[in-house]
């Protein structure tokens, strides 16, 4: 037995276990404006990981050159770069990878969970969202170069903390449950650098999770 990754409102759960249940708090929604009025007012759009965004601050006051750092950085950069992240109810942000550290900050609507594939096939899972007496966390960071994505806590109602069980809520509104998070890279976020998982590739770093991984790697057929 291992108890889940703090934020994890789901407590503690062992090898094929199901946990309790994920409703954290705001299940009525996300408040008076839909999904689409917040893309709007914010200029966002599709992401090619899922979701929606915009990009709202890129550093051009510093530069950083690929000599200036380790090699899995392929172009020069931003000392860093901000963005708006909106992901609705029955969309996950993919399974990728950057070799820069990435903070997330809750803003709006529903909790967010984040998961995380570490090279020794070690699991977290992370909830974002307003509800600090709940366990979650208004901000996070992922470290680099590991390969991480997202999807909206309560569209998961159980799972196992290795990953081999998950079991998703009924569908819900899109329109009306979502997440709006801010991530921030430093250094800043190019597209060159970016790895979107391979379904057979991450599937042996971490085999028993592969409901997990079919959850955030969706087929493409």
């Amino acid at each position: 037995m291992r108890r889940a990754r703090r934020g994890d409102r789901w407590g503690v759960v062992g090898s094929g276990e199901r946990a309790g249940s994920a409703v954290l708090g705001g299940a009525m929604g996300s408040g008076e404006m839909t999904a689409t009025e917040v893309a709007a007012l914010l200029d966002l759009k599709p992401h090619p990981e899922g979701g929606y965004y915009a990009e709202t601050f890129r550093d051009g006051s510093v530069s950083v050159t690929t000599a200036q750092l380790p090699p899995q950085y392929k172009v020069d950069r931003a000392i860093s770069t901000a963005i708006y992240f909106l992901l609705p109810s029955g969309s996950v942000s993919r399974l990728h990878r950057i070799p820069c550290a990435e903070t997330w900050h809750f803003y709006k609507g529903e909790p967010l969970t984040v998961f995380e594939l570490h090279d020794d096939g070690h699991i977290d899972l992370t909830v974002i969202g307003p509800h600090l007496e709940a366990g979650q966390h208004p901000q996070y960071t992922v470290p680099p170069n590991v390969w991480f994505g997202s999807f909206p806590t309560l569209d998961v109602e159980s799972f196992a903390s290795d990953g081999s069980v998950l079991v998703k809520s009924r569908k819900r509104d899109p329109e009306l449950h979502y997440s709006l998070v801010g991530c921030t890279c430093a250094p800043g976020f190019q597209y060159e650098d970016f790895e979107m998982a391979n379904f057979d590739d991450v599937k042996t770093i971490a085999p028993k999770a592969e409901p997990f991984l079919k959850y955030l790697i969706p087929s493409t057929e």
